[in-house]
């Protein structure tokens, strides 16, 4: 009966000892990975639209195409759609497809931008570069390290970027920005 006794206290004392951690946040991280950063849909709204506007910007300014309805500064309207991180559709995410200007080589515009988005860490996910006798347009794809997908498609009469963010949690994305 007394070995019984001592396991059981082990036992109460060891979930007593953890439930106090836990309610003191020692030793729990409320938020974020084993190495600190935050996990898939935990980065607030303005964080995740921030890098979303950033690779936009860095897209287009790396393209070598004139974009006029680009411009980083205007924020309002961005309304994301629905993503998902931990079950169908629980989060959202920023994204945009916008029209600029040709380019003289596509294929040139394309290495370029391959060279940049890997010197960013980007994964370059897929290029494609044979699109028919009709077609003067090569399109390439690349996934950032926290989800973000970038579209770049240069050709000789019109070029896109499209780019859908990071998935987040947060509430603040139910609503078109400001």
């Amino acid at each position: 009966m007394p070995i019984v006794s001592v396991r059981w206290r082990s036992k109460v004392l060891a979930m007593v000892v953890g439930m106090v951690l836990m309610l003191s946040g020692c030793g729990v991280s409320k938020m974020g990975g084993q190495d600190g950063k935050p996990r898939p849909g935990e980065r607030s709204a303005q964080e995740v639209f921030t890098d979303f506007m950033d690779a936009v910007d860095d897209t287009v300014q790396k393209s070598g195409a004139d974009w006029p309805i680009w411009n980083r500064s205007h924020t309002a309207g961005f309304f994301p759609g629905p993503c998902s991180v931990r079950s169908r559709d629980d989060g959202r995410a920023y994204q945009t497809q916008i029209e600029g200007g040709p380019v003289e080589d596509p294929q040139a515009s394309v290495d370029a931008m391959k060279a940049y988005w890997e010197s960013k860490g980007y994964k370059i996910t897929h290029v494609f570069d044979n699109r028919g006798d009709n077609t003067t347009g090569i399109e390439i794809h690349a996934v950032t390290p926290r989800g973000m997908l970038l579209n770049f498609t240069p050709t000789k009469t019109v070029s896109f970027v499209k780019v859908v963010g990071e998935c987040t949690l947060d509430p603040a994305a139910d609503r078109r920005t400001t």
